[in-house]
């Protein structure tokens, strides 16, 4: 399944894309940079899905080996606890949840990253909650404290979103591994029965410390299986 490539297992990844417009108005997909740089550092080389493709189902005939499901915007206003006329991505949202149920049906893993997590807790049942009105405010860009199920470990972790699934609001396929006690929002999920780990957070943006981007590395290299180290994705 994997390819050794110097020092690195190779795995083949498929990320989705944000849905855009440029200067002109045309309609474009767009992926941040640190997506690309962190994956890669992982050992994991990327194939970005087009939100635009007519033929998705070509994308299957090409062996991959995990999906990251990226953030970025907001989903239509079925999966929302409260109603918003916020701008939608309706292109994305059809593509993520075939190669989502493609994932799940064939046993591939699946790592989604804030909406991402957001888009899979919905597809499975669960709520999204709109602009939370959070009890303990987290602003956008500032670290926060974090609290790992099952344990006393607090850590802090970045923060860029403002909507979120509350714990009530989680769907039944997943179980919560870390959690904003203080605000009762779930930061990370995975699932017993399909190969599934989500981040409320984004693991490949910056961290104030060590410990929560070490963290975050390790559990998606605990979840894939590959060898931890505490690497910092190379830039220019």
């Amino acid at each position: 399944m994997f390819k050794m490539t110097e020092d690195l297992i190779m795995l083949h990844g498929l990320i989705t894309q944000r849905e855009g417009q440029n200067m002109y108005g045309k309609t474009t997909d767009v992926l941040e940079a640190a997506y690309t740089e962190f994956y890669e550092s992982l050992g994991i080389r990327l194939h970005p899905v087009s939100n635009f493709t007519k033929d998705i189902e070509a994308i299957f005939d090409e062996q991959f080996d995990v999906l990251i499901v990226t953030g970025g915007g907001t989903l239509h206003p079925r999966h929302y606890v409260e109603p918003h006329n916020a701008k939608l991505q309706p292109h994305r949202d059809a593509v993520e949840e075939k190669l989502i149920m493609y994932c799940v049906k064939n046993e591939i893993p699946i790592i989604g990253v804030c909406r991402g997590m957001q888009h899979i807790n919905a597809l499975f049942g669960g709520k999204i909650s709109y602009s939370a009105p959070f009890k303990v405010p987290r602003p956008r860009g500032v670290d926060h404290y974090v609290r790992i199920v099952n344990s006393d470990i607090r850590l802090k972790i970045n923060n860029f979103h403002s909507d979120c699934v509350y714990l009530e609001n989680l769907s039944t396929m997943f179980y919560p591994i870390v959690v904003d006690e203080e605000n009762g929002s779930v930061e990370a999920f995975v699932s017993p029965t399909m190969s599934i780990l989500a981040f409320q957070w984004h693991p490949e943006r910056y961290f104030e410390t060590e410990e929560g981007r070490l963290f975050s590395r390790h559990l998606i290299q605990d979840f894939l299986g590959l060898p931890r180290d505490d690497k910092k994705p190379v830039r220019d």
